[in-house]
């Protein structure tokens, strides 16, 4: 199903009677980092991301105190704390519970890791956090 996102941060599956995934602006937030970087983005990297984070956050959560965010994304891009992973199996126990698990791996903020090879004998591996969603099924209202 197509994924539309509102001017009004809500998210409808346009093909499923305009189903709404109903989250809280903060999982709204991070779902939306996600899918802005199709490249995916390393937990450990996150707070690269910050301000990017804050942005989403918000505008998804126009009534909150200002300060209860900044709190909010200081967690999710603290490396050492669990928020970030709390986050994500949120969004993805929404979506396994709007559709079947294989069709719900398209929406979900899920993993994927990538060898890198530097010189002859280095060899390293990125653990990517993606959303395989492919983009031309979002839309934007």
């Amino acid at each position: 199903s197509r994924l539309m996102i509102t001017r009004d941060y809500r998210f409808l599956l346009i093909d499923l009677d305009n189903k709404e995934i109903e989250l809280q602006p903060v999982h709204k937030a991070v779902y939306l980092l996600f899918l802005a970087h199709p490249e995916g983005i390393e937990f450990k990297r996150l707070r690269d991301y910050r301000e990017e984070l804050l942005k989403y956050y918000i505008a998804t959560a126009r009534l909150m105190d200002k300060e209860k965010i900044i709190e909010s994304v200081e967690h999710l891009v603290n490396p050492l704390d669990n928020a970030i992973n709390e986050k994500c199996s949120r969004i993805k126990r929404v979506f396994n519970g709007l559709m079947d698990e294989y069709t719900a791996s398209y929406y979900i903020i899920s993993g994927h890791v990538e060898k890198r090879i530097a010189g002859s004998n280095r060899i390293w591996y990125e653990r990517l956090k993606t959303i395989t969603l492919p983009r031309d099924l979002v839309v934007w209202e």
